[in-house]
């Protein structure tokens, strides 16, 4: 049954070529398509089908797909995975010119930077590959002008540029009713092949997003020598709007992307600028006592040493960002003894009851000048408390335990570390081994434990060394 169905066939597409071959018989009601699919359709059906070699239809544009379609579609599907416009572009390039076998493949992509059509990959075969970046087309080449002014459409419903079509038309006299277009049309023609000629294109596709020009999609000549069909060029134009789109897509991604690492800069920028303002400012209070010279700096490092043990621990994520306010609240700790006087701060002895006292408004002070600041106002319930005890009989506040701010209670252990460790006016530095010990005497009255535990631990991996430095 098959054979007789093959035979049937082979005089069926015989007959159906010679009515094909001379259009003025073909009978205007003859449904070759239906015949087709219905001969097809009845010979696979036969059990013997798959041990049959089959005639294949009469060209390309009757079979159901192109060799390398699926690949195409495949590619077209794949296009979401790319964030960065560069590598789709590469993608379907690539693909093009394995499964497509032309000449020279290439896509031009606008560029908002350089307002204009760059050439981001080529290839093709030794001799045809143009080198990257090499080719650059503003937005007044004829080529772009073409497409953007969509003079490519009168040429051809798909929109696409046929070099051999163009090249047909130049030697032809073209005519059309509108005078502009007839103009722009006999101009820019012979400009736009010279263009295609650089580019070596066949064909050219646009790519459209909305009413904009993304970029161009260039093809060589076939390999084969064998012409470019409907379907084919049917194809590529919708490759061309699935490109579009994913293009539209990974270029919003990557802009986005770029926006926030430009804010991350300017605030890496004005951050680092703030810290060296505020290690400026604690350097200007520290060299008014030369006793305390480098006191901030030390203090700073000691709190974040203390606070690499502490940052995985629920109050340290209760900030936003904890290692930055600590940084900054460990540098300005001090900033309220600009309004301590030089007598009291230099004074070579003990100080008298009231000088104490007007030492110990430095916190409320150094707060005041903080808290009008917006960016600084948490910092500033910081640098108040760090004068706090655990046991809440420290000052100004008389804050107990867990209500006095988490880094003040770092800064706190920090601060009297170096205290101890530092000559003054009235007395010589103590050894680091007896300020540590002095520390785990008063955990759970002036300090919090678990700021001491934190402490030690630092002090055996980084502090000891630190100190030892200096």
């Amino acid at each position: 049954m098959c054979v007789m169905l093959l035979i049937f066939f082979c005089l069926y597409r015989d007959t159906k070529n010679k009515f094909m071959a001379d259009k003025k018989i073909v009978p205007s009601n003859i449904k070759w398509q239906k015949v087709d699919d219905w001969i097809l359709d009845k010979i696979k059906d036969e059990p013997s089908f798959y041990h049959t070699s089959m005639p294949s239809l009469s060209n390309t544009e009757n079979s159901d797909k192109l060799d390398y379609q699926v690949f195409i579609e495949e590619a077209s599907r794949n296009m979401i995975r790319f964030k960065k416009p560069e590598h789709l572009i590469r993608m379907i390039v690539k693909t093009i010119d394995e499964h497509v076998k032309t000449s020279h493949t290439a896509m031009l992509i606008y560029s908002k930077r350089k307002n204009s059509f760059l050439l981001v990959d080529s290839k093709g075969v030794e001799g045809n590959k143009i080198p990257t970046g090499f080719i650059k087309l503003k937005t007044d080449n004829p080529l772009v002008r073409f497409f953007n002014e969509r003079i490519n459409y009168v040429i051809s419903p798909s929109g696409s540029l046929d070099y051999s079509r163009l090249l047909e038309m130049s030697k032809k006299e073209m005519y059309d009713e509108n005078k502009y277009l007839h103009m722009t049309l006999l101009e820019m023609v012979p400009q736009v092949i010279k263009q295609m000629e650089l580019l070596k294109a066949n064909i050219c596709i646009p790519i459209y997003y909305k009413k904009s020009v993304l970029g161009v999609l260039i093809l060589g000549r076939k390999v084969s020598g064998q012409e470019f069909n409907r379907q084919e060029i049917s194809l590529f134009t919708t490759l061309a709007n699935d490109v579009a789109m994913a293009l539209s897509n990974a270029q919003l991604i990557q802009d986005l992307h770029e926006k926030i690492m430009e804010v991350h800069t300017l605030y890496e920028r004005e951050h680092n600028m703030f810290i060296h303002t505020a290690i400026s400012l604690a350097a200007t209070i520290d060299a008014r006592d030369p006793y305390t010279h480098g006191h901030t700096e030390r203090v700073t490092q000691y709190a974040l040493s203390i606070a690499d043990e502490l940052e995985e621990l629920p109050e340290a994520k209760q900030y936003q960002n904890f290692k930055e306010t600590l940084h900054i609240s460990a540098l300005l700790h001090d900033v309220g003894k600009i309004g301590v006087p030089d007598s009291i701060l230099n004074k070579p002895a003990s100080l008298t009851k009231e000088e104490y006292e007007k030492v110990k408004e430095h916190p409320i002070t150094g707060a005041t000048i903080l808290y009008p600041i917006k960016q600084l106002s948490g910092v500033a319930a910081e640098v108040r408390a760090h004068h706090e005890r655990y046991d809440g009989v420290g000052y100004p506040d008389g804050l107990k335990g867990e209500a006095i701010p988490f880094i003040a209670r770092i800064i706190s252990v920090a601060d009297t570390y170096d205290a101890i460790t530092s000559d003054r006016p009235y007395r010589q530095r103590k050894m680091a081994e007896v300020a540590v010990q002095i520390i785990k005497d008063n955990s759970g009255t002036q300090f919090d434990p678990i700021i001491v535990s934190a402490f030690l631990l630092a002090y055996r991996k980084k502090i000891r060394a630190h100190h030892r430095i200096h």
